[in-house]
C-alpha cells in the first residue's frame, strides 16, 4: 500500500456480520477481480475509475456503484490524486431473500446500471454509513439498512413483477404496543418482524403509513415521554438516559433538544423554580 493510503475493514454484528470498508487510494490499481457477494459503494472524494460489464466508468463524489457477485471489475483512480470511498458487502442470499419478498422471484437481483447518480439514494447510503461509524442503536441502523436495499431494488433493479404488500393492520398495532411497552430495550427489527409475522420492509412501510414515524422514531418518542415525566419528578439527565434506554446522556440530550427545543436541565428547572 502506498504512502497516505489506507483501507479499514469492519464487520457490523447488528446487521448479521455485514462487512464494510472505508478506504483512500492514490496509486493502487486493482486488476480484474470478483466478490462472492454484492458490493455497494459510495465515493466521498476524488474520482474512482473502474471497468465493469465491458465498459469503463468514473464515479464522482456522491455517486453509488453496484457490482453483483462473481462479476469481474477493476479499480483505480480517475482524474486527480486518488479517491476515498466507503463500501458495504451484502451477501447474495440477503439480496435474493429481499428480492423474493418484494417481487416474488427467487433470482439474484440484476441492477441495470453500474453507477447510480441519485441524490436520495446517496443520502441514504451515507446516512447509514455514518450511523454504523457512530455505533447508532440497532433498530435505527436496521431500519436504514432495510430501506436502502429496498429503494435500490425498487428504483434500480430490473424486474417485471409488481410489488405486492399484504394488509396486516393488527400486526402493526401489535408492533406499536410492543415498542411502547419495551421502550427501554434495544429491540431488533428482525425479531419484531418475525414475531409480528410480516416482512421487515412491510413493517417499516406500514408502520410509517399508520403513525408517520418509523418504528425506531416511535420508540424514541416513547422514551422522551417517559423522560419528561421523570424530569418533572426531579431525576437527573444521567439517570434518565439509563432509565429510558438512551445510549448515553449525550444521546438523550440531543434527542430531547431536537423534540423540545430546550435542554433537559432547562425543562426540569421549569418545574422547580416556581
Amino acid at each position: 500500500m502506498h504512502a497516505n493510503e489506507f483501507c479499514n475493514a469492519f464487520t457490523c454484528q447488528t446487521l448479521g456480520g455485514l462487512e464494510m470498508i472505508e478506504a483512500h487510494f492514490t496509486e493502487t490499481v486493482f486488476g480484474k477481480h470478483a466478490h462472492a457477494g454484492f458490493v455497494i459503494s459510495v465515493v466521498d472524494a476524488g474520482v474512482m475509475h473502474f471497468s465493469h460489464r465491458g465498459e469503463s466508468h468514473n464515479t464522482s463524489p456522491g455517486q453509488l456503484s453496484i457490482v453483483a457477485p462473481d462479476e469481474l471489475h477493476t479499480g483505480s483512480k480517475g482524474k486527480g490524486e486518488g479517491w476515498r470511498y466507503r463500501a458495504l458487502y451484502p451477501s447474495e442470499e440477503r439480496m435474493k431473500a429481499l428480492n423474493h419478498s418484494l417481487f416474488g422471484t427467487t433470482q439474484t437481483p440484476y441492477f441495470r446500471q453500474s453507477v447510480i447518480n441519485d441524490a436520495r439514494l446517496s443520502l441514504q447510503m451515507r446516512g447509514l454509513l455514518d450511523k454504523l461509524t457512530r455505533g447508532s442503536e440497532a433498530l435505527d441502523v436496521e431500519e436504514h439498512w432495510e430501506m436502502l436495499l429496498v429503494n435500490l431494488l425498487l428504483q434500480e433493479s430490473q424486474q417485471s413483477a409488481a410489488l405486492t404488500l399484504s394488509k396486516a393492520h393488527s400486526n402493526i398495532e401489535w408492533v406499536r404496543d410492543r415498542l411502547a411497552d419495551c421502550y427501554q430495550q434495544k429491540l431488533s427489527l428482525d425479531e419484531i418482524a418475525q414475531q409480528a409475522g410480516i416482512s421487515k420492509f412491510h413493517l417499516i412501510k406500514e408502520f410509517k403509513r399508520c403513525y408517520q414515524l418509523t418504528p425506531h422514531q416511535y420508540q424514541i418518542q416513547q422514551r422522551l415521554n417517559h423522560a419528561r415525566a421523570q424530569l418533572k419528578r426531579g431525576f437527573s439527565a444521567v439517570d434518565i438516559a439509563l432509565n429510558c434506554g438512551f445510549h448515553d446522556q449525550s444521546h438523550f440530550t440531543k434527542a430531547f433538544v431536537s423534540a423540545m427545543g430546550i435542554t433537559p436541565s432547562a425543562y426540569r428547572q421549569q418545574f422547580f423554580t416556581r
